[in-house]
């Protein structure tokens, strides 16, 4: 970005030439002339010295606008171009759910470590919509997680399979359901828990909300108290310190068990979806393909 802008937004926000030339490593003299000069390019004046300190003109304030919009786009596209060079250079960027972390994500993460020690690794967590979100803007190469029912027709993406998974119903360990087999009416009872739950502001990732809406209404959300909390050990803490029910993928019972979190024993286990890997359909590193076929080698294990 220009040098004359650089130092002019310093002195904007400073409003002092003498502590923006000391954050920018220059003499006063040299942003004091810089300023000048600027000045004389757009010649109109930017600055007002007051008592306060140096104060912006209507001018100034204009250019301050739009400079600062142009730094941020540079410092937007200078990320942009580091994070592909670093891609190019065998860095990992990848997304998962907590659950798939936990069950073979990590593991696959761990192996890849000590093949590629040197290569820098990018792990976002975080629900099926927002991890789309990161994909389609090449924020992340790939990610694991639930097929999206409904997914936008606008989105060019490739989605490969895993395998199916069920939920199981966690309540901690005083709960009164805990003692008997428990129905889907009976969960109707009880608070309910969401975890990672789809944030409004991804709703555009949808075309087709009706299945969704279909799967609250069956679960009578919109009648009962629910719990929508955006981590999995929030949503953990949460279960233990009430009598909410916490439906989760029953492949997760071990890794709660630690904390406390008993499976209800359903007449009917419910199906959750199928899990699996969406990534775009440009080609993706040499690393990221290795990466993806230990994933799928681990995820095979949980079929």
């Amino acid at each position: 970005m220009d040098k004359l802008l650089q130092q002019f937004l310093l002195v904007a926000r400073l409003q002092s030439v003498s502590a923006a030339a000391k954050m920018a490593g220059l003499s006063q003299p040299t942003v004091t002339s810089n300023l000048k000069k600027l000045e004389k390019n757009l010649e109109v004046s930017l600055f007002e010295r007051k008592a306060n300190g140096m104060v912006m003109t209507e001018f100034g304030q204009i250019l301050y606008e739009h400079s600062s919009r142009m730094q941020h786009e540079y410092h937007q596209m200078m990320t942009r171009i580091n994070e592909r060079k670093q891609y190019l250079s065998g860095k990992i960027r990848i997304g998962t759910g907590d659950a798939w972390w936990t069950l073979f994500v990590k593991e696959a993460i761990h192996q890849h470590r000590h093949q590629f020690p040197s290569a820098s690794v990018q792990i976002e967590l975080g629900n099926h919509l927002s991890l789309m979100e990161s994909l389609v803007n090449d924020q992340i190469a790939f990610f694991i997680g639930h097929e999206i029912i409904g997914l936008s027709s606008k989105y060019n993406v490739i989605f490969t399979p895993l395998f199916p998974t069920y939920d199981a119903y966690f309540v901690n360990p005083s709960h009164p359901l805990l003692s008997q087999v428990t129905t889907e009416a009976m969960l109707e009872e009880y608070p309910s828990i969401t975890v990672t739950y789809d944030l409004d502001k991804y709703s555009h990732i949808i075309d087709d909300p009706f299945p969704k809406l279909v799967e609250s209404h069956k679960q009578k959300l919109d009648e009962r108290t629910v719990y929508e909390v955006d981590s999995l050990l929030a949503s953990i803490d949460m279960a233990m310190d009430t009598c909410a029910v916490m439906p989760y993928p029953n492949a997760m019972t071990k890794y709660l068990s630690r904390f406390g979190l008993k499976p209800l024993n359903m007449d009917t286990p419910p199906f959750r979806g199928t899990v699996g890997i969406y990534q775009l359909p440009q080609k993706v590193s040499d690393e990221h393909n290795t990466l993806l076929d230990r994933i799928k080698c681990l995820a095979s294990q949980h079929i």
